[in-house]
């Protein structure tokens, strides 16, 4: 289908809104439908404005042909005396063509400034993309290596060094495990958002494949004296789905789950198979809760809630954000269910295929 805006030729346009202007004209000539034929009339300053090298100059001469052909047909075609009415109405009518072609003009001029910014936004969130990445991948080797080297020298030293050096140690294992765990973050949302991650999708067992991560963020539990308890009337689901980015969004809900939960409190993981074929998982926690005006805005960018850790982790605001993006390639969804001091249950979806 061609659209106006992409006839090329400007002759073409014109010939063809004046052809119509005509053929309107001579209709309200041997009709006399007054009404109907001048609401014709804006048939052609429409198509003519929204022709992307309209001049005013040229609105102006269809509004100007289309009120004096109306001025033709209702003096000629109806014999009308009553000449200042009939000037009168032509020059109104001019008027108001002229406004319908101008806010047609405006209004396609500001269309077009809304699609540079948009083309400036996108090119401006494309670098910002590959700035993240860059960042993030040349600044988590350094990390990387602080880390495991921190680590070995605690092992090493453990009990033969004072404890305050032990204690420094320890304080950059963990504050460069934290920092990377971010750059991670940061490099996945550079990833979704340039449309670089593709999902590798292989049919495994869901039940065993989440079993394994709640036995594995059970240590980290422990540290709270909490216990993650599983219940579900599946004993094993073949399903499609990416082992390593669903094993981003479980390890994230569980570790929220636990940051979230009072000391020897219980963490809830429930899965069971649904009518529209597919699976839900359940992530349900004793804490505080999250207040609903705070609900809506969890899964974007940066966003924390009033509630805080119960044992003063720390939170970047990504985590939930990156899991939606996840579960959205997935074909599933995500959201929660809470409420204040009733506790939070962390659920999505995903198909059976």
């Amino acid at each position: 289908m061609i659209s106006i805006g992409n006839i090329e030729n400007r002759f073409v346009v014109l010939f063809i809104t004046l052809v119509f202007i005509v053929a309107v004209a001579y209709l309200d000539y041997i009709t006399g439908s007054t009404l109907t034929f001048s609401f014709f009339y804006i048939i052609p300053i429409s198509f003519l404005a929204l022709y992307k090298r309209t001049t005013y100059a040229e609105i102006f001469a269809c509004a100007f042909a289309s009120s004096a052909l109306w001025f033709w047909a209702e003096y000629a075609g109806r014999h009308s005396t009553n000449i200042s009415i009939i000037v009168f109405s032509a020059f109104t009518r001019f008027l108001i063509f002229n406004i319908i072609g101008l806010l047609i003009l405006y209004l396609k001029a500001k269309q077009k400034q809304v699609d540079a910014l948009n083309t400036h936004l996108n090119r401006i969130n494309q670098e910002k993309n590959k700035f993240l990445g860059i960042v993030a991948h040349d600044l988590r080797n350094p990390l990387g290596n602080i880390h495991a080297f921190s680590d070995y020298l605690i092992n090493e030293n453990n009990g033969k060094v004072n404890r305050e050096l032990i204690d420094i140690l320890t304080l950059m294992k963990n504050l460069s495990g934290n920092t990377m765990a971010v750059l991670d973050n940061l490099l996945d949302i550079s990833k979704i958002e340039s449309g670089k991650i593709e999902l590798s999708l292989q049919s495994e067992d869901l039940i065993s494949f989440i079993k394994q991560h709640i036995h594995f963020n059970q240590r980290l539990a422990n540290k709270k004296k909490i216990e993650i308890k599983y219940r579900s009337t599946l004993e094993k689901l073949i399903t499609k789905f990416d082992n390593k980015h669903l094993s981003e969004v479980i390890d994230n809900l569980l570790s929220n789950a636990i940051k979230y939960s009072k000391p020897y409190s219980e963490i809830l993981v429930k899965i069971s198979q649904m009518e529209n074929k597919k699976v839900l998982t359940e992530i349900i926690d004793s804490g505080n809760g999250i207040p609903e005006t705070e609900q809506k805005k969890l899964f974007r960018y940066f966003q924390t809630t009033s509630s805080k850790p119960t044992g003063g982790e720390k939170s970047t605001g990504l985590g939930l954000a990156i899991a939606k993006q996840l579960i959205n390639l997935h074909k599933g969804e995500i959201g929660v269910k809470s409420s204040e001091k009733n506790g939070s249950n962390f659920y999505f979806t995903l198909p059976i295929n």
